[in-house]
This record gives structure tokens, C-alpha cells and sequence, in this order.
């Protein structure tokens, strides 16, 4: 028979600030909780597989979260019902506060979240009962039905205005969204969807068939992109169009597996708008002293470059396809970082009177290179520079003129440059 209900609280739902809201916070929580609980069952057990398994909510059925982890004492179970913050349990129970996160994101949910847990650290524990209620009462029992071995398992029972959020085919969705690419298997009805091969151990082809799946992106080509700091992944999905300046990029930053973030990201340089880059990020963003998101930004933009030349070398035809639709968008942040003007500089063409042709090329001109940015002037002078041989840059383009106007800063060797007046048009022998 359970032990009698200890008495109801006020506790940690009403108090503590939640997670965000969404119809995906939940899944996230529920299953990064999980991920603690089996994180920390492995430190004592290193040969422990670990599990996740997902139930989605049919008729009345709640929504069930069950994972094979480390689980909780009778005593830990009760630590639940304070206010966080007001025990220190030392670093083996910090998956305390991970739990406490999940219930706290659950409750966006549903009015009445329940948790079953089995500790895996005490020999035949007792399965113990939290049941918590949207108006922060809390009351901990025995379980009427043990749990079969050691672990955690949460209940959320949907409110009617969010039952729409646990349905089998959402509850699918959004567990691949969030947990495709976790390292421990996690299936949703029966249905396995990570635990696999991760997409950055997966070859380009099913890398971008996983692009076309997720992301909805056929991408031109996909690249690997290596890090020199441990523990960082990625690769570039190249887009098959232009991209427009301003447009919001759509990065996805992974932390250990499990999408942490959507769109423009820290540590992704802001100049990469022409693909979509996903990082998966071992780092321990909370504690590691050396975290820097600017230096993976940093070393991730001289990978996707060194790619990128990589590919000119070796697949020139690919190369060329890929600057006639970036070159732009490139030569619009070249002067953002030098790695990225030493790319556009040798690689990217200008237009000219003279064809197309790159910052190296009219580095070895003789003199000043001219160039205009007024349309009239261009109109009125290409035909007849062409047919001359006098070289005029093409700057009628925003980004072609912003670029040429900050060749003064750049500290490497470049073509002197100045715009054309009236007056220069009867000097070279172009005047209308």
C-alpha cells in the first residue's frame, strides 16, 4: 500500500521562472532532462546503452516521457518540492534542476504533470510518485505501480487547448526537430528516430537528402566543415539561389545532439548568409572558462573557406556555379573579415570594360584603376572604353562600389582605385 500523501505544497511550478513557452519547450525539456538522467546513470554504470521513450497522447491518454536513467531517491524526489535554489545538493544531484526545468516547461502544457522514478543507485528502491498541479500544489507518495527497473517517467496530461500540441504526428515532429541527431536512442510510438549515425558522420549524399527532409533545402552541394576547436562540428548546406541582403539566415546550432537554436547564431560568422551551416556544439557552454563563441565563429569561417577554395581546385565547374550565385553576397561582406576578402579577391570577378575580372587581376595594373557608380556614365562610356581598351570598373552595383571605397583599409596588396569624373571621360578617350 503507498505511504500516506505528504502534505500538499506550494512549490517549485509557481515559483520558479519557466522555460520559454512553444509547442516544442516541452518536448525539448522533457527530453534534455532525460538526457541528465542517463548522463548520470553512465558515470556510475560506463556500460549503460541508455533509452528514451516517448508516448504521444491518444484520446485521453496522457503524454509520456520514460527514460532508463540514473532515476531518483525518495529523498531526491522531495528535494523536488522546494524552492529551487534553496538546497545545495553537490554536482551529483545538479540533475535536479534539469527535471525541475522539464516539469516547469510541461506545465505550458497541461494542468497536472506526473513524475514515477526508480533510483538506480539503491538496491530494489521504491519506486516514488510526484504529482504537481498547475496552481503549484505537490504531493509525493509511493507509486501504486512500481516502475520495472531504475529511471524516470513523466505523465503530462494536455489541456484541451494544447492536446493539438501532443498528437502522435506533431509529437513525431517535433522529437525529430529537436532530437534527430542524439547520440542515445530515442523512439516516439515505436518508431526509433535517432541513436543512428549523426548527420556530421554521415556522407554528403545523406546529408543533403537529411537537408531536403528537414530543412525543406535541396542544396547545391553540402560541405564539411572542420573545427580546430574540440568538441565543434558542422557543415554547410550551399543554397541553390541568390540570397538577398538582409535575409535572415536559418543556421542550426546543436548542443550535444539535441537543437538548441534556429537562425542566426554566435557562433557562425554573419558573412556565411549563402548556406545554411549546422554546428553540433560538445562544448560545456556553463562551465568551461575558455568558451568563446567569436573564435568558433572565427575558425568555422576559415574552414568553410579553405573549403571553398578546396573546391575550386578540385571541382572548378562546381566552384564557378556556386560564384554565380554568391559572388555577389560575398563581395557584400568581403571587408568583414580578412579571410573572406582573400577568397573574394583572388576568386570573385568584377565587372569591367574588359570582361570580368578579380581584385588580384587589377592589382597588377599599371596606375589607377577608374571606376564609376553612376548609371548614366556607365551607359554612356562601356561600348566605346570596350572597344578602346580602356579598362572602367563597373561600380553601379551597391556592393561592388562599397567594396572598391574600403580597399584604403585593407592591409594587403590591392589596385589603387578612384571614381571617374566628367572630366576624366575626355582624358581617356571615352567622352560621349
Amino acid at each position: 500500500m503507498p505511504t500516506p500523501a505528504a502534505p500538499a505544497q506550494r512549490g517549485t511550478p509557481s515559483r520558479r521562472p519557466g522555460p520559454a513557452s512553444g509547442p516544442r519547450a516541452h518536448v525539448r525539456e522533457l527530453l534534455g532532462s532525460a538526457l541528465v538522467g542517463i548522463a548520470a546513470r553512465r558515470r556510475v554504470d560506463p556500460d549503460h546503452v541508455g533509452r528514451i521513450r516517448v508516448t504521444s497522447a491518444t484520446g485521453g491518454a496522457p503524454l509520456v516521457v520514460r527514460d532508463d536513467g540514473v532515476g531518483f531517491t525518495a529523498q531526491e524526489v522531495r528535494w523536488l518540492d522546494a524552492t529551487p535554489g534553496s538546497h545545495d545538493h553537490g554536482p551529483v544531484r545538479e540533475g535536479l534542476r534539469r527535471y525541475e526545468s522539464a516539469l516547469l516547461a510541461a506545465f505550458h502544457v497541461a494542468d497536472v504533470v506526473e513524475l514515477r522514478t526508480r533510483s538506480a543507485l539503491v538496491p530494489m528502491a521504491p519506486t516514488m510518485r510526484w504529482v504537481g498541479l498547475a496552481d503549484g500544489t505537490v504531493r509525493v507518495t509511493l507509486a501504486e505501480e512500481p516502475l520495472e527497473e531504475p529511471g524516470t517517467e513523466i505523465r503530462l496530461h494536455p489541456r484541451a487547448a494544447t492536446r493539438s500540441w501532443c498528437t502522435p504526428e506533431t509529437t513525431l515532429e517535433h522529437v525529430l526537430d529537436v532530437a534527430d541527431q542524439l547520440p542515445v536512442a530515442v523512439e516516439v510510438d515505436g518508431v526509433e528516430v535517432s541513436g543512428r549515425a549523426t548527420l556530421w558522420e554521415r556522407p554528403a549524399a545523406e546529408q543533403a537528402e537529411w537537408c531536403r527532409q528537414r530543412l525543406g533545402l535541396d542544396p547545391l552541394l553540402v560541405l564539411p566543415v572542420p573545427s580546430s576547436v574540440a568538441g565543434v562540428r558542422a557543415v554547410a548546406a550551399v543554397l541553390p539561389y541568390r540570397t538577398q541582403p538582409g535575409a535572415r539566415s536559418a543556421h542550426r546550432h546543436y548542443v550535444r545532439g539535441m537543437l538548441a537554436a534556429e537562425g542566426t547564431t554566435e557562433v557562425v560568422p554573419g558573412w556565411v548568409g549563402f548556406c545554411h551551416v549546422v554546428v553540433d556544439d560538445a562544448r560545456d557552454i556553463l562551465t568551461d572558462p575558455a568558451h568563446d563563441d567569436a573564435t568558433v565563429a572565427e575558425r568555422l569561417g576559415r574552414s568553410l573557406l579553405a573549403q571553398l577554395v578546396l573546391l575550386g581546385a578540385e571541382q572548378p565547374a562546381l566552384f564557378r556555379e556556386v560564384l554565380a550565385l554568391h559572388g555577389d553576397a560575398l563581395v557584400r561582406r568581403a571587408l568583414e573579415s580578412r579571410d573572406l576578402f582573400d577568397l573574394v579577391r583572388s576568386t570573385v570577378p568584377l565587372p569591367t570594360t574588359l570582361g570580368d575580372l578579380t581584385l588580384d587581376a587589377l592589382a597588377g595594373v599599371v596606375g589607377v584603376v577608374p571606376f564609376t557608380d553612376d548609371p548614366s556614365m556607365w551607359d554612356a562610356l562601356r561600348d566605346s572604353a570596350a572597344r578602346d581598351g580602356v579598362l572602367v570598373v563597373d561600380a553601379t552595383a551597391t556592393h561592388v562600389r562599397t567594396l572598391l571605397e574600403g580597399l584604403d583599409a585593407v592591409e594587403v596588396p590591392v589596385p589603387r582605385v578612384a571614381r571617374l569624373r566628367e572630366s576624366d571621360l575626355v582624358v581617356l578617350g571615352v567622352a560621349s
